[in-house]
């Protein structure tokens, strides 16, 4: 299977994840608690693929 990315997408994945980790860290002392770890869950999880789609991008190109 081949994966066929862009790097525009690759790096609005990637601005996701880090946005999603900085909600989390601007909400940290909020009593809620189950929102701020789905944030960074969620940023972790997104800036991890974001990498791993500009590495793929890079690769594929040469």
């Amino acid at each position: 299977m081949s994966l066929q990315v862009s790097l525009f997408t690759a790096v609005i994945v990637l601005i996701v994840g880090l946005y999603d980790i900085s909600v989390a860290i601007n909400r940290r002392h909020q009593p809620q608690k189950t929102a701020v770890y789905a944030y960074a869950i969620l940023g972790v999880i997104f800036t991890i693929l974001g990498i791993f789609l500009i590495i793929n991008w890079l690769l594929k190109r040469g």
